[in-house]
């Protein structure tokens, strides 16, 4: 990019690049707090309010969090999710060292509108179980996850506890259910308010959407979507 090219975008804009360069190269690593905005007007002389739109794009990106009466901090590098086999979160966090929960938001009976009946191959109007989960790692919200399973063979999961126990492991591991075959879409999508809410993130925050068919011996298990933000998980797929 030439000079003039680059005076061109707007100031805050190369601040925040600038930034999160530092970040990248580990300057700043996950949970660093950064310089206050006195010291970063003085480091970079430029002016606050300069300062304080970096900031909030950078926030908006997902690579900062501000934290009232404390700072702004560097958020949680990206968790590596391998693609080549059927997953489970929980065992995908023990792996990487991490330490999983989960909090079940919604917990219901409800009845399958058009696409839910198609996606899980039963009849408009049939009920089925829909669970909204939380899932979080080292105590971090990660990503909200939203599963619908037909009520007619999955009824037994309004009574099982998920806090403690991971959702596939207590189907494979009580029911016999394992999941052998998964199909996934990815897209980018723009959190919705509840779902900015419950990560912790500004409105008009984008992020990755996941939506996932499950399978056991051929047969749909569950359909689920999974929204998480933008910087949060890094896909892997090992071609050949």
């Amino acid at each position: 990019m030439n000079n003039n090219a680059f005076n061109k975008i707007p100031l805050y804009y190369q601040l925040a690049a600038k930034i999160e360069e530092q970040i990248n190269d580990g300057v700043f690593e996950k949970g660093d707090k950064i310089p206050s905005e006195r010291e970063l007007c003085v480091l970079y002389n430029v002016s606050r309010m300069t300062v304080r739109l970096a900031i909030d794009e950078l926030v908006r990106q997902g690579k900062l969090e501000k934290v009232q009466g404390k700072g702004t901090f560097v958020l949680n590098k990206s968790i590596i999710q391998n693609l080549n086999n059927v997953y489970s979160f929980s065992k995908e966090m023990e792996k990487q060292g991490k330490i999983s929960s989960t909090q079940i938001i919604k917990r219901e009976v409800i009845a399958a509108d058009a696409k839910t009946a198609k996606r899980l191959g039963i009849k408009e109007n049939e009920d089925v179980v829909f669970l909204e989960r939380l899932r979080l790692a080292e105590n971090v919200a990660i990503m909200v996850e939203k599963s619908w399973f037909p009520y007619s063979s999955f009824s037994f999961l309004l009574n099982i506890d998920f806090t403690n126990r991971g959702l596939y492991k207590t189907l494979e591991e009580d029911y016999g259910i394992k999941i052998d075959k998964a199909i996934e879409t990815f897209r980018a999508t723009e959190l919705n308010a509840q779902e900015c809410k419950l990560l912790h993130c500004p409105k008009k925050q984008y992020g990755l959407l996941v939506k996932r068919t499950s399978y056991c011996n051929n047969t749909i298990v569950c359909y689920s979507t999974i929204v998480s933000k933008g910087d949060t998980f890094e896909f892997t797929v090992q071609l050949g």
